[in-house]
């Protein structure tokens, strides 16, 4: 490209992804971005106020990838809510620019990761998988912000947390420090440039990173209650049974019991003075007239037509409530093995993790959790052969049921859990459930499912449910990573500053390539696993590393003095128009 010109980069998609990530790229320098997506007048405004061109086109024609410059773009980003269109819409990319980058939204994983290995110069992504890690972290661990798996594509669950330096750290090495912890230390008190000689001050603000089963060993522990509730806990439980109304009980039910009642006491009376017995005499009477089955020892004076008339009434009616009966008894025991059946039983497990929805990002923080010595819960309105399949061979309980509904989070034992997550579809449906299940466990972490970041925000900061993600928060900065490096991982921030996660192979002299501030993380393995390192120095070629990268360099404000960096960045997409344009 030209010294002159800004790099072309063509985003595809019309919902919040999309407009993350073009917020992501805007605020690259020598970056020019278009959002291509047939007409939306208040999405095209969203586009422009995040910096970003909004084209009106059909990002699977000819026509309009041309209209949005695809003849010039380094790189387009498919990114809809339709995998077909987005593979359609990078194939023809490819066609008309031979040399431009693809970076793909994929729902199917299996399918992400063949087209990568077969399309030259590709980075797909599975949404659902990559977003499924860090609800799934935070789950686990509430003080982690962040979660990957590391090396990909199946590697442990690995995370950012914040820990607070206590007594066992405090006036220690941060070598010691890390060792203890099983942890990197990334950051004390915000600030990054630290060795491993440095002394951790006494309750200082650490940021660290680490495999989420070491984590978890220095996790501050959560209160479990007792086995016996106590009288505050009881009291509230019984006013929260109080405020649910009689509907409930059955209308048919309590009718039928007050008939029979009413008639079983008149009868009594009547005959106690008919008789001219005890009470007990007349009842004994009255209850084998009633069930037909009376053994002659007492019987009616045939002489008196109203004791024949009385009897005849309580035999006949007698017969009638007791098929009645039969037929209420077998209804509820046909009830009560049908939900049985269903999955709708009282748990007693304690410690457990409640899972409420199991679709594409419940599977995968399902298929991560089962890793960990936590039992599961699981509750979903309809579950599938496959995932009842899966409850029974893995043994954790699964729950057919509406999340949302007070009969339903009973059910939970949410007073002696570890965690709650809500991952529905539906943001609203999700804040229903973690506003439902801290009335029962204030003090239990929820981590919660929002799809579009700022309000994500919103209810983080008004309901104080701080561990609250945003789909498209967590997945847009991979996505503007991809663009550029094919290891991209994430974005977080932390003590002022941002940093990217990169994951590369070492070689072709990329530590040269780094900006100042850049520290090394961890060392895959052969045998799948990683280590955690300091640096890079004296690692073999081919290695696969993890690196957090400053974005500061990168920023359009960014200071001079990079330069060099952003000459680099440019050599990178030395390309040609394709011909024709």
């Amino acid at each position: 490209m030209p010294p002159d010109r800004d790099l072309l980069m063509i985003v595809v998609g019309g919902d919040a992804l999309a407009l993350s990530t073009a917020r992501e790229l805007s605020l690259l320098q020598g970056r020019r971005i278009v959002v291509l997506w047939p007409a939306d007048l208040e999405f095209a405004r969203a586009v422009e106020a995040v910096g970003a061109q909004f084209v009106a086109g059909r990002p699977d024609s000819r026509a309009g990838l041309e209209m949005a410059g695809v003849a010039e773009a380094v790189t387009i980003l498919a990114l809809s809510h339709n995998d077909q269109l987005n593979l359609q819409a990078a194939l023809r990319a490819r066609d008309a620019n031979p040399r431009i980058r693809i970076v793909l939204r994929q729902f199917n994983r299996t399918l992400a990761a063949k087209i990568e290995q077969n399309l030259a110069d590709c980075s797909v992504l599975s949404l659902a998988w990559h977003s499924a890690a860090t609800y799934a972290a935070a789950a686990l661990d509430p003080s982690c912000f962040r979660g990957l798996q590391f090396p990909q594509p199946n590697g442990p669950l690995t995370g950012f947390a914040v820990r607070t330096a206590a007594d066992r750290l405090s006036g220690h090495r941060v070598a010691e420090a890390e060792h203890a912890l099983g942890a990197r230390i990334v950051a004390i008190d915000g600030a990054t440039g630290i060795g491993g000689d440095d002394v951790v001050p006494t309750g200082a603000e650490l940021v660290v990173y680490g495999r989420l089963d070491r984590l978890l060993a220095s996790t501050p522990r959560q209160s479990v209650p007792a086995d016996r509730p106590s009288v505050e806990q009881r009291l509230r439980r019984g006013l929260r049974r109080s405020d649910r109304p009689m509907h409930r009980l059955d209308p048919y039910l309590i009718g039928f019991v007050v008939t029979v009642m009413l008639l079983f006491a008149a009868g009594t009376w009547y005959f106690h003075g008919s008789f001219g017995t005890d009470w007990l005499t007349a009842a004994y009477f009255v209850m084998s007239t009633m069930t037909t089955t009376g053994f002659g020892d007492i019987f009616p004076d045939h002489s008196r037509a109203l004791d024949l008339w009385a009897t005849m009434v309580l035999m006949l009616l007698g017969t009638v409530f007791t098929g009645l009966f039969i037929v209420f008894a077998a209804a509820r025991l046909t009830r009560a093995q049908w939900v049985r059946m269903q999955g709708l039983r009282p748990i007693h497990r304690r410690g457990h993790i409640v899972v409420c929805g199991s679709g594409s990002i419940g599977t995968g923080a399902i298929d991560l959790l089962l890793a960990f010595d936590k039992p599961l819960v699981v509750v979903e309105a309809n579950p599938d052969a496959a995932l009842v399949e899966r409850a029974r061979d893995r043994g954790f309980d699964l729950l057919t049921g509406d999340a949302s509904r007070d009969d339903t989070l009973d059910l939970c034992n949410l007073g002696a859990a570890h965690s709650l997550i809500a991952l529905t579809n539906v943001d609203t449906l999700n804040l229903e459930i973690a506003l439902g299940a801290r009335a029962r466990n204030p003090s239990m972490p929820v981590v919660l499912r929002i799809a579009e970041a700022t309000f994500a925000q919103s209810i983080a900061r008004h309901f104080d449910l701080q561990t609250t993600f945003s789909v498209a928060a967590l997945a847009g900065p991979v996505f503007a990573g991809l663009a550029h490096v094919p290891g991209a991982r994430g974005q977080i921030a932390f003590g002022g500053g941002e940093f990217a996660i990169i994951e590369t192979e070492l070689g072709d002299g990329i530590e040269e390539r780094l900006p100042p501030g850049s520290m090394a993380l961890a060392a895959g393995e052969e045998d799948g696993g990683f280590r955690l390192i300091a640096d890079i120095a004296g690692l073999d070629r081919g290695m696969r590393v993890l690196i957090l990268v400053p974005l500061a360099p990168f920023r359009r404000d960014a200071d001079e003095a990079f330069a060099p960096l952003r000459e680099w960045d440019r050599e990178r997409y030395a390309v040609t128009p394709a011909s024709g344009s």
